[in-house]
């Protein structure tokens, strides 16, 4: 078994106006029993394994990893390690604030094990993040990094986020422009993922910002905000190899790249979602429900044949590169250009998708319109 781990901690300094996540602030005095918790779940998942699993890559998502004890990180971290092998140069992801970084924990970050640091940057320009209620500014983002590069850190991803309240083409590009000057600054900014503010229903930002709000750029903006995204990454040296994801070479996520390629990984903690022996499942999302009771799902849902194969289609074909078709058909043992030859006939007639060396990909077209070309295969 070749498989990720995810482990979700959910404690925030504050919670964004955006986030739909299970991510609850004021909660931090309660992580030593929190972190217990989620050692007695590995403990009690993972002992019933026959065959001893291989990971390539832990992720310590959240709310703000960033924001706990290095020691309960280093406890959760150390009850995994007992029941798992692990690849030579498996990738140990932490997210973060910026204004969570010191020294001393970026240093005992790397002593646990950490080499990937995941930095939530989400716009260089104050105004921005104080509209979708961010608690840091673009001072505290840029010392993040900096604290973080000398540290001893080589490998940083920065998310950013566009289609923001009062954002502009320009305040976009500027964004990017100065995310740019500090990757020629900090070297070790090997990744940026940016992604579009997607409105939960409940969302504190739509009290102030309701979704007709003149705030919010328009649809033709947002594309605009796109095309200006990949054309500087592009420049600067950052391939895109995903819709919303860029790297320099030879820096990639490992974990996030087995999600897109329809990889099994675990997931331990408050709302965690596995895939694991053809089921899917999620723990409890409410705090509370998961300290009482951490080995039960929320939900559950076996992964029949024809579900997989509509996730693989719609998760590869997020990737730039698209579909290897041979390797498809190894897998799931279906030759795509016979299943779907109508679909793509009209696809590529229309100039959404290509097929080129052996594999389908999404054209540059069809990256701007993904969902509905996806959508044509699900």
């Amino acid at each position: 078994m070749i498989l990720s781990a995810y482990i979700h901690i959910p404690f925030c300094s504050q919670k964004c106006d955006f986030c739909d996540f299970a991510a609850y602030a004021g909660l931090l005095p309660l992580e030593d029993q929190y972190c217990q918790v989620v050692c007695e779940e590995i403990n009690k998942r993972l002992e019933q394994l026959d065959t001893k699993p291989t990971l390539t890559s832990i992720f310590y998502g959240g709310g703000t990893p960033g924001l706990v004890k290095p020691a309960n990180l280093a406890k959760i971290h150390n009850t995994l390690l007992g029941y798992v092998s692990c690849v030579d140069d498996m990738e140990v992801n932490l997210e973060t604030t910026p204004h969570a970084i010191t020294k001393a924990k970026a240093q005992e970050w790397l002593e646990i094990g950490i080499n990937r640091l995941s930095i939530g940057v989400e716009s260089l320009q104050d105004e921005e993040l104080q509209a979708i209620g961010r608690d840091h500014n673009c001072h505290q983002a840029v010392n993040g990094i900096k604290i973080a590069c000398q540290a001893g850190f080589s490998n940083i991803n920065c998310d950013l986020m566009y289609g923001l309240p009062g954002q502009d083409l320009d305040s976009w590009r500027k964004s990017i422009q100065d995310l740019i000057l500090l990757a020629c600054e900090y070297q070790q900014i090997k990744h940026v993922s940016a992604y579009a503010l997607e409105l939960a229903h409940h969302s504190p930002l739509l009290m102030r910002f309701p979704k007709d709000s003149k705030a919010y750029p328009p649809e033709s903006e947002v594309v605009k905000m796109y095309e200006i995204l990949v054309d500087l990454l592009g420049q600067a040296g950052f391939k895109q190899y995903e819709i919303a994801n860029f790297s320099q070479s030879g820096f990639q996520s490992i974990h996030n790249l087995n999600y897109w390629n329809n990889g099994e990984y675990f997931a331990f903690g408050v709302g965690a979602h596995r895939y694991f022996n053809g089921c899917r499942s999620s723990n409890w999302r409410s705090f509370n429900k998961y300290i009482e009771d951490p080995f039960g799902n929320e939900t559950s849902e076996f992964i029949d044949q024809t579900t997989r194969l509509n996730e693989a289609m719609m998760l590869g074909l997020r990737k730039i590169d698209g579909i290897d078709l041979a390797a498809f058909k190894d897998d799931y043992g279906i030759n795509i250009l016979e299943k779907y030859a109508a679909k793509i006939d009209k696809l590529k007639t229309g100039g959404f998708v290509r097929l080129l060396k052996g594999k389908l990909s999404l054209s540059d077209k069809g990256i701007l319109v993904s969902n509905s070309v996806i959508a044509e295969f699900i």
